[in-house]
């Protein structure tokens, strides 16, 4: 996605100035900077494209970040500035001004997008109600911060960093006024018992093409691939619509998904990379997963890790969307607790489980992964995620989505989509295994700790397993990364960082 930096008001004193050019510094991973000085007038605003030159007295310095062409992120009008960053490569800034439901007032918001608009008032951001672009603001020195990544904030002084919820719209006046209105909610999701399931599958198919249909003017994109259902879909309906299709798979040697993913991707005719991952790969980059992902917890490093470098050689081979499966294990019940909460408190419990399980995904689960992907500049695209989709799955009730006892048990209408969707049976019926633990990434983390730290080398198993949380909590303090990071030992080591980190 794109990269938005910005101080709104107190911008009369040089160290206004220091704090942009420190926050654009930490998103220079985001693409190539255009900087906006903005100045509100009576009759609207005024707008200077320029990183050299700032106006007397300004209200408001912007810097965009993006690997495409700025003109495709921006609407600039005598009286505002719109910016629309999505992955939806099928939909324009221009179709989706045209598409604000009621008046020209209504900020346009569409899945998987943040809507910018800048005018007399101030500046106003929405983010869609998918959460898949996260957005974040703070308060410094009389200025208000927005950014993209946390470390941009982080970078301008703010150890407290509040994130925009999905669905919410933030309004911030020239005169640094910070407002939060609800504009989208899913709280008003009902599920709806008595219908077909022969009809609930063809609704989900028709919605879910249509997530899918945004694809047509992609001309190449990769998939994040492990062989399971919910990337074998994807890449099967991904391939109908972009071109040019390729499947990435990154796993550690003996690990479920190197046995499985070539014999998955020949049953689907596609081609897939297979990335080998090594402890002394992961040791390398340990660092930079865990600046890239702003976090230290143990299970987010595990997961982030073969995403990272999916898309990472997705970089290297020029490939600019990045597709994940992430979704449908919220949506239709896939993991082992889901059939547990099935049996022992019932379908209604469930099905309130998972409403809210979706609704914080994009803290559990989308930010890390939209983090991972971004940070070597491909884009990260969430098709499950559709608002309309998400909508649908959870108006389903969870008889359809469990069936204990059975093979498989979990997911059930969804698989049956799947199958419906042409997937076939053996792809539709693979059975769930955490990325964590069928990619080897969790290994192989503990395997390089154990082997690069002095003072974990002569440790047994359990002490040395005991000791990662705390070493990755080291290295996120060496980067001075302003997160909860205690450490209980001493340790004797480098933290080596890339260029990206450094700046």
């Amino acid at each position: 996605m794109a990269g938005i930096v910005s101080v709104v008001g107190g911008i009369s004193s040089e160290n206004s100035l220091r704090i942009l050019n420190l926050m654009a510094k930490s998103a220079s991973h985001r693409g190539r900077e255009e900087r906006f000085i903005v100045t509100s007038t009576e009759a609207g605003i005024r707008v200077v494209s320029s990183a050299a030159e700032i106006p007397q007295n300004p209200h408001m310095i912007l810097s965009l970040f993006t690997h495409g062409k700025i003109e495709d992120l921006i609407d600039l009008q005598t009286d505002s500035l719109t910016m629309i960053d999505t992955a939806t490569p099928k939909t324009g800034i221009r179709d989706l001004l045209e598409s604000r439901i009621s008046d020209k007032d209504s900020l346009p918001c569409i899945f998987n997008s943040i809507a910018v608009v800048i005018d007399s008032r101030g500046l106003r951001v929405l983010r869609s109600i998918d959460g898949t672009r996260p957005f974040h603001y703070g308060r410094v020195d009389g200025s208000v911060l927005l950014a993209t990544d946390k470390r941009s904030l982080w970078a301008g002084g703010i150890g407290n960093v509040h994130s925009l919820h999905p669905g919410c719209e933030l309004r911030v006046s020239w005169t640094g006024t910070i407002t939060l209105e609800e504009s989208l909610s899913m709280d008003e999701i009902v599920v709806v018992r008595g219908v077909p399931q022969e009809q609930l599958i063809q609704s989900l198919k028709q919605t879910l093409l249509g997530s899918f249909s945004r694809l047509e003017d992609c001309a190449k994109c990769a998939v994040l691939f492990s062989g399971g259902v919910d990337s074998s879909l994807a890449g099967l309906l991904a391939s109908k619509r972009c071109t040019n299709t390729v499947l990435i798979s990154t796993h550690a040697k003996g690990s479920r998904d190197a046995s499985v993913v070539r014999h998955a991707a020949d049953l689907l005719a596609l081609d897939v990379i297979e990335v080998p991952m090594s402890d002394k790969m992961v040791w390398n980059l340990l660092p930079e997963v865990i600046y890239a992902t702003e976090c230290t917890r143990r299970m987010d490093i595990e997961i982030a890790f073969p995403f990272f470098i999916a898309a990472r050689e997705a970089g290297r081979q020029g490939i600019p969307l990045v597709i994940s499966g992430q979704g449908p294990d919220e949506l239709f019940a896939g993991y082992a607790k889901h059939v547990r909460l099935y049996e022992n408190r019932g379908e209604e419990a469930l099905e309130v489980q998972l409403r809210k399980e979706v609704s914080i995904t994009h803290e559990t689960n989308i930010e890390r992964d939209e983090r991972a992907i971004s940070f070597y500049g491909a884009d990260a695209w969430f098709p499950y995620f559709d608002h309309e989709f998400v909508k649908l799955a959870l108006s389903i009730p969870a008889n359809c989505k469990i069936a204990v006892g059975k093979t498989p048990e979990r997911k059930i209408i969804f698989r049956e989509l799947a199958t419906e969707l042409g997937l076939p049976t053996e792809l539709a019926h693979a059975p769930k295994k955490a990325t964590q633990y069928s990619s080897g990434a969790a290994r192989m983390l503990k395997t390089a700790i154990s082997k690069h730290v002095p003072e974990c080398r002569d440790l047994t198993k359990r002490q040395s397993d005991l000791r990662v949380q705390d070493v990755l909590n080291y290295i996120a303090k060496q980067l001075d990364m302003p997160i909860r990071n205690d450490v209980t030992h001493s340790y004797n080591f480098d933290v080596k960082s890339s260029s990206l980190i450094t700046g």
